[in-house]
């Protein structure tokens, strides 16, 4: 199975096995490098046609009546295979999805159509926290456009010039970093949103606060970027200054003011500008005051973000969104706050798969756009199944997206990593982590109460050897992924110490042992750092009072 998981795959004639393509047609430069990533040369027997034709069959989809530039078929013969869209986005999503086939051994004669359910699919550095590395952001990027996201938007709270020094131009070095970054998005068919949080200085009824928003806006629209965003989002609902207050009625009427005086502004720059706002309110009532005055207040076409009933919402549905459609008349643009980690949930890393998403949300918003972690590493595996329910919710199925994310992330190592991945599952959308941990302990539990008790022991000692060897390869601090992770490594080192500390009571309860599990449990429980479920914890218990 590849991932994303197209929606009509009648690949299922004679197998095809392929190494080496000839590429005819137009984009063959795009379709050799793309293809190339996937290990497949260009200079081969096979040849792959690609042909663009802009008609109804490559740009409407049919069961949602809309247009999309994404849509695409390939059709696989023994010794040919054609892909047909309508644009370089769609080819783009077309020989990702032929390299994934090929080195799969999935490639068959049929036919493929394929295409997004969810029009914005992307993700938003927004978190607070240290901001990524130019080079961690191109890894991101390429690995998301590879799985079909087509948005990166760029907030990071700790970009000074972003929040502090809004007022500020970027230094010549970091516009130079910005623009590289655009460039490296538009070469990966992403589409770039520059963001700015003014919100926490900015005087409201100062023609010179405007006038350096503007040429802030210019500034990056001078490097070619024409997706921008104004992020209102964590800043005081009261006003700072006292010709505001005489100015306005309320907070909201200031922010409303904003937006449209923004809009003009860029409208009149280049009509083609997009712009996406963050209100204040951002989660919560849908029906509330600010933000139905708010969405009613500002143009229809500005894309309007929403975090569902939460922050961090657990699930986000139809309803909501056809209720903020209703109050606002915007179909919310989700800032999914998954897999972020940030402020109060700094202890947490969030290496499970998304959940809690309709599976017909698509229907009802705009798209989604999920706010990372600080740990680029880190982020890329719960990004890849949010990519997966993006482009396909229908058949999107977690576990199953979440074993690809591990494989694609981690390789070989990817069973392995298992052992350790499966403490890592709590988040605002479960609360629950350490289900094979559970199974595992419960089942040598059984075996032990039922009088088989060696059988009981072995089980126990070759998962805790599974647990060390597990250890020993995440320890290694070379590997960026587990480099990123040494907090959290560090407590599984002492889950491990713990379980050996288990066994060895069962094995052997004399008092020195059992003095040993004491001081470990309380070692292990002391230390804030979220791993493992309840059941280890309650592993440790037991022992202590059997024995």
């Amino acid at each position: 199975m590849i991932f994303p998981i197209p929606q009509k795959n009648n690949l299922n004639g004679e197998a095809v096995v392929i190494k080496n393509v000839n590429i005819i047609g137009v984009f063959k430069d795009i379709a050799e490098k793309a293809l190339s990533s996937y290990g497949v040369a260009s200079g081969g027997e096979y040849t792959v046609e690609i042909k663009v034709t802009d008609s109804k069959k490559t740009t409407y989809i049919n069961e949602l009546s809309r247009l999309t530039d994404e849509k695409y078929f390939i059709t696989v013969n023994v010794d040919k295979a054609v892909i047909e869209a309508s644009c370089k986005r769609g080819v783009f999503r077309a020989v990702n999805t032929l390299g994934k086939l090929i080195i799969n051994n999935e490639l068959k004669t049929g036919e493929l159509e394929d295409y997004p359910l969810f029009v914005k699919r992307g993700y938003i550095e927004g978190f607070y926290g240290k901001t990524w590395s130019n080079e961690k952001r191109h890894s991101v990027m390429a690995l998301m456009a590879k799985y079909g996201m087509n948005s990166f938007y760029y907030g990071p709270k700790d970009d000074i010039y972003h929040r502090e020094k809004w007022r500020e131009l970027y230094p010549e070095k970091e516009q130079e970093e910005l623009k590289k970054l655009f460039l490296y998005a538009k070469e990966n068919e992403l589409d770039f949103h520059w963001t700015i949080g003014p919100g926490l200085t900015y005087h409201y009824t100062s023609d010179e606060d405007f006038s350096l928003l503007i040429n802030k806006i210019k500034s990056i629209y001078a490097i070619g970027v024409k997706n921008f965003g104004l992020l209102l989002d964590d800043i005081p609902w009261d006003f700072q200054y006292e010709d505001d207050k005489e100015a306005y009625d309320s907070i909201v009427d200031a922010h409303i003011a904003l937006v449209n005086k923004t809009y003009n502004a860029l409208k009149e720059i280049d009509s083609s500008i997009a712009l996406t706002v963050c209100p204040t309110q951002y989660s919560g009532d849908e029906n509330g005051y600010y933000i139905s005055k708010f969405g009613k207040g500002i143009p229809s076409d500005v894309s309007l973000f929403w975090t569902g009933e939460e922050i961090c919402s657990r699930v986000l549905t139809v309803r909501e969104s056809n209720e903020l459609l209703r109050s606002t008349d915007h179909k919310p643009l989700f800032w999914d706050n998954f897999p972020v980690n940030d402020c109060e949930m700094f202890q947490e890393m969030h290496l499970g798969a998304i959940i809690g998403r309709d599976k017909e949300l698509y229907k009802a918003c705009e798209g989604l756009i999920s706010n990372v972690m600080e740990y680029a590493e880190c982020s890329k595996i719960p990004l890849l199944t949010i990519a997966d329910y993006l482009w396909n919710p229908i058949e999107y199925n977690p576990d199953e997206s979440l074993k690809n994310a591990h494989k694609e992330v981690l390789g070989d190592k990817a069973d392995l990593f298992k052992y350790f991945a499966d403490h890592l599952g709590v988040s605002c959308l479960s609360k629950y982590s350490s289900a094979y941990m559970s199974e595992k302990l419960g089942y040598i539990n059984f075996l032990n109460t039922t009088g088989k008790r060696e059988e009981a022991l072995k089980e126990f000692k070759d998962y805790n050897g599974n647990m060390r060897k597990c250890l020993e390869m995440i320890s290694d601090t070379t590997v960026p992924l587990f480099n990123e992770m040494t907090k959290w490594v560090k407590k599984f080192s002492m889950c491990c110490d713990l379980l050996d500390a288990i066994y060895n009571v069962w094995a052997s309860p004399s008092e020195s042992n059992i003095k040993i599990l004491s001081e470990l449990t309380e070692k292990y429980n002391s230390d804030g750092t979220v791993l493992t479920g309840f059941c280890l914890r309650e592993a440790a218990e037991k022992t202590l009072n059997l024995y």
